[in-house]
Formats: C-alpha cells, sequence, structure tokens
C-alpha cells in the first residue's frame, strides 16, 4: 500500500485567478457618485441663494439697533422694502398709503394705529415721548414682514 502512494503522479498547487480590483468601477458606482455630488452642489446652492435672499433683511435688523429716531428708522424701513417688492409700488407710497401698504405685510397692524404720532415723530420740531414705540414698530415690520410672502404678495396685485 505505501508502494501505491508513491507512484501518484506529482501535481503542481492549484493557480487561483487574481482578486477583482475595484476599479474600473461598475457603471453603478460612477451613478452614485455623480448623484451625491449633484446633490450636495443643489443643496450647497439653495443655502447661498437663502443666505443672498436674506441679507438685506439681517443689514436692516443690525442698522436698526444704532437708530434713535424713528425718521431714521422709517427711512430704513423703505430702504429695506425696495429691496424685496417692486420699485415702482414702493417708490410712489406717502402718508397713509406708505403706513397702509406697512400695515398690509403685517398680521396685526401697527402703523396705522399710530398715524398721528408718526407725523409728530416725522415732521414737528419738538421731540417726542413714544419715540421707542415707533422705533420698536420699525424693528416688528422688519421681522415679520421680511422677506414677503408668497400669499401676501399675490394679495396685493
Amino acid at each position: 500500500m505505501s508502494k501505491d502512494t508513491s507512484t501518484l503522479l506529482p501535481l503542481n498547487p492549484m493557480h487561483l485567478p487574481e482578486p477583482p480590483s475595484w476599479f474600473p468601477l461598475a457603471w453603478g458606482w460612477w451613478t452614485l457618485i455623480a448623484s451625491v455630488i449633484v446633490g450636495l452642489l443643489i443643496v450647497w446652492l439653495l443655502l447661498y441663494r437663502k443666505k443672498r435672499h436674506l441679507a438685506a433683511k439681517k443689514t436692516a435688523q443690525r442698522l436698526m439697533a444704532s437708530h434713535q429716531k424713528p425718521a431714521d428708522a422709517i427711512e430704513l424701513v423703505r430702504q429695506a422694502a425696495l429691496c424685496y417688492f417692486p420699485r415702482e409700488e414702493i417708490a410712489q407710497l406717502t402718508g397713509k398709503e406708505w403706513y397702509e401698504f406697512l400695515d398690509s405685510q403685517l398680521n396685526q397692524p401697527v402703523f396705522i394705529a399710530n398715524y398721528e404720532l408718526w407725523q409728530q415723530a416725522l415732521y414737528s420740531k419738538h421731540p417726542i415721548q413714544e419715540t421707542h414705540t415707533l422705533l420698536q414698530d420699525c424693528s416688528f415690520w422688519i421681522d415679520q414682514a421680511l422677506p414677503p410672502k408668497r400669499k401676501r404678495r399675490s394679495a396685493r396685485g
């Protein structure tokens, strides 16, 4: 029996093929990579667009903290409104029409109720006591009305 085992033919060891490599990638992987890149680009563009859209509001909020006079504050409100609304619509508004426009952008009107106070603050030589209230109204309008909501914009037009 031992003689039979020695008569076996000498065989070379088994040769296995190389394991598959990662490259070149299959088309599914390329599609996944392209989809992720396009998705990240879209998200970045949306965030950049939103930041640019809110830039005027943030600037107005920052500047509002430094204004102490109602005339300066209402001018800042007009400038902020010009950034978001059509110039042809805003530039022609004066007096009650201007305050009605401001109130139309808010859920609770605050400017028409203080119309006489605004007129005193803007055109009187003597300072008024309610300056803080008027400044708060302007700050409230910037916080609540900007940027304009679509439903409010279409309700005006």
